[in-house]
């Protein structure tokens, strides 16, 4: 366990939340298709979201459930949540991306990209505004008081 958390960790099923999160992938896909196929210009009509920008779907699907199944999996195996599983789900989801390209080299900066991405958002407490964002004046100086006296 890290410093950072006294919580008891729970086991998931990487099958299940890989699952679940590909669905949801498969679904913000079917938007994206629906987008490209809109703007685009062609006479394959409605069905040019699967015929034509069809593989959106599967890149977003394949995409979405590797991270999740992926940090699920080095979750359970480490038994601690922190930003190591996402480094490694981010890895493993831009191999996916890559793959889709059929390109070796995409496939490695698509893991050092996406992990190092998903690793930088993990450790600024999955959130945009950061880990502190939502803390008063009394914690952020307590917070800045610890860290002037480690060093």
């Amino acid at each position: 366990m890290s410093a950072d958390h006294d919580t008891v960790f729970h086991a998931k099923a990487p099958l299940k939340e890989g699952l679940q999160a590909a669905s949801i992938g498969a679904g913000v896909g079917l938007l994206v298709s629906a987008v490209q196929n809109s703007i685009g210009t062609h006479s394959a009509g409605a069905t040019g979201v699967f015929a034509r920008t069809g593989n959106t779907i599967g890149i977003f699907a394949a995409m979405a459930g590797v991270f999740a199944a992926t940090d699920s999996a080095v979750a359970n195996v480490r038994e601690t949540k922190d930003a190591w599983n996402s480094v490694a789900a981010g890895c493993a989801s831009g191999i996916v991306a890559g793959g889709f390209q059929r390109n070796a080299q995409t496939m490695v900066f698509g893991c050092l990209g996406m992990g190092a991405m998903m690793g930088a958002f993990d450790v600024s407490g999955n959130s945009l505004k950061g880990k502190y964002a939502e803390m008063g004046e009394k914690q952020k100086q307590e917070w800045r008081d610890s860290q002037t006296n480690k060093q």
